[in-house]
């Protein structure tokens, strides 16, 4: 009774242990987790920055040809904007001048407006664009980007990219005049590709160094990402300073809370090509997909500890039963052992009456060369046949007395691969299969392995797919290399597949 107190206690204190390394290992999984899963959104948010870098200097070369053109030829207002229109290759964008010098901000539009497709007069009168902050720059030398706003055109939210030139106006006087690029906010956001299957809530803005948007997502509800800092977050003067300083010159990521107050992470990187502007990711911190505490599971893994202690105390008492049924298996491993040799002994009756009567043949027509010569070769198949199956039973009896051992020599697994082509190709050809043989990612040639029981296994199981696959039917075979665990050692994979007969599921059981 002592005895079996002490093997409960083990149990008991095994249990334990095994709850306790769940429970600390759940918890680093979750950790590593949740900073594998941040760091992922962290690279995410400046490849997404590379794409919308690219995506702003490619609009603004445009914009910057179409300045250096005009600039070059001296034109008048009507020129540049016949110019510019026929040079237009997507619908969707548009171009804009406008006179800077007389406070009115009006000019001429390449596209109509939508409810009068006559009038190509535009007037930026009534835009809250601040125009006393566009500088003359040498063409080429930065990205000048407008905030979004409504295009008043056709009162669609747009960015514009921008370039001062001078035109002549109906006097022929030259004055300075403001060339823009209007892009739809729709067509940089379209660049914004992301992979919703890891963040699927993931939203992107942009913001300036005042933390004014440029494109703001749906989740920010003011018209400063700042402003909404400081509303939905408790933070005093120097730690809103200490983020607000951290967010520009460098790439990282903070936590903060929403207007629902969800904790959110947020991720930031600056647009290199731009003066202060920022791209920030927005990802609320309850869609990462982290490794959190199961505790039902730990209450399965209990329990199922506990049923393996009551097993253990029925095996105890129920051992002399299993010695009972493992006898009864040996004895019909026995009779299936009788059965076997019963049936090789049919099988092998085959082969030999066909060599005894062969060689009779080969005696009585001694004089006719061909026919000896071909008796001979049916001979040799005969004897083939009848090598393998000896052999089969050899290696059933070793197998059975646990004699059996493998022979290892090093030979060239692409030169079995050929041999096992050379051996299938008679059988193919005869029943019209399509037969596939297919070698990935073979990078080690020559192998130290027993070739004969290897070239067995291969033969059989090809063999066996011919066998039974119906003419004009498919063999497929795929042999490929993969890496072991163990050192010095490969994972060599063989897989045949074929539209032969099948298998019905109570065979499949067997």
């Amino acid at each position: 009774m002592n005895r079996r107190y002490r093997i409960v206690l083990v149990n008991v204190l095994i249990m334990v242990c095994i709850i306790a390394f769940v429970v600390v290992h759940v918890e680093h999984g979750r950790r590593v987790s949740y900073s594998t899963e941040i760091d992922a959104f962290i690279d995410s948010t400046v490849a997404l920055e590379r794409v919308t870098e690219n995506y702003l200097e490619g609009e603004q070369g445009i914009c910057n040809i179409w300045a250096n053109y005009i600039i070059k030829r001296d034109l008048d207002i009507n020129e540049a904007i016949s110019f510019i229109r026929d040079s237009h290759v997507l619908k969707n964008t548009s171009a804009h001048i406008i006179w800077l010098d007389d406070g009115k901000y009006e000019g001429m539009s390449t596209r109509p407006r939508v409810d009068d497709l006559t009038d190509y007069n535009v007037s930026y009168a009534h835009t809250d664009l601040s125009f006393d902050m566009m500088e003359e720059s040498p063409l080429g030398s930065r990205i000048n980007m407008t905030r979004a706003y409504t295009n008043p055109m056709n009162g669609i939210q747009s960015l514009g990219f921008y370039n001062i030139i001078h035109l002549r106006d109906g006097e022929g006087t030259m004055r300075p005049a403001l060339l823009i690029r209007i892009v739809p906010i729709k067509e940089l956001e379209n660049k914004w590709v992301f992979p919703q299957e890891t963040f699927s809530s993931a939203e992107f803005s942009m913001i300036d160094s005042e933390g004014s948007y440029i494109i703001k997502s749906s989740s920010f509800k003011s018209n400063n990402f700042f402003d909404f800092y400081r509303s939905y977050n408790q933070t005093d003067i120097a730690s809103f300073e200490e983020m607000k300083n951290g967010l520009f010159g460098d790439t990282g990521s903070f936590i903060m809370l929403n207007s629902r107050g969800e904790n959110c992470l947020i991720t930031h990187t600056d647009i290199l090509t731009t003066d202060d502007y920022l791209l920030i990711g927005y990802l609320p911190v309850n869609t990462l997909s982290t490794v959190n505490v199961d505790w039902l599971l730990i209450g399965v893994v209990s329990a199922a500890l506990m049923v393996l202690l009551i097993i253990d105390l029925a095996y105890m008492n129920n051992i002399n039963l299993r010695l009972v049924q493992a006898a009864r298996e040996a004895d019909s491993a026995n009779r299936a052992k009788t059965q076997f040799l019963s049936t090789m002994s049919h099988d092998i009756r085959t082969p030999m009456n066909a060599i005894i009567g062969l060689t009779t043949i080969a005696e009585k027509n001694s004089s006719d060369p061909e026919m000896v010569r071909e008796n001979l070769r049916k001979i040799s198949m005969a004897g083939n046949h009848l090598l393998t199956l000896i052999n089969d039973i050899l290696d059933i009896s070793k197998v059975e007395s646990g004699r059996l051992s493998l022979s290892p020599v090093t030979f060239s697994i692409v030169e079995s691969a050929q041999n096992l082509v050379n051996l299938s190709q008679p059988m193919v050809k005869e029943k019209n299969i399509d037969f596939n043989f297919r070698i990935s990612r073979m990078v080690t040639e020559y192998l130290e392995a027993d070739q004969l029981r290897l070239n067995q296994i291969f033969i059989n199981i090809l063999s066996n797919a011919i066998k039974y696959t119906e003419p004009g039917g498919t063999v497929s075979v795929d042999l490929l290399e993969e890496e072991s665990s163990v050192p010095g050692s490969i994972r060599l994979t063989y897989r045949v597949a074929d539209t032969g007969i099948g298998m019905s599921p109570e065979f499949m059981e067997k």
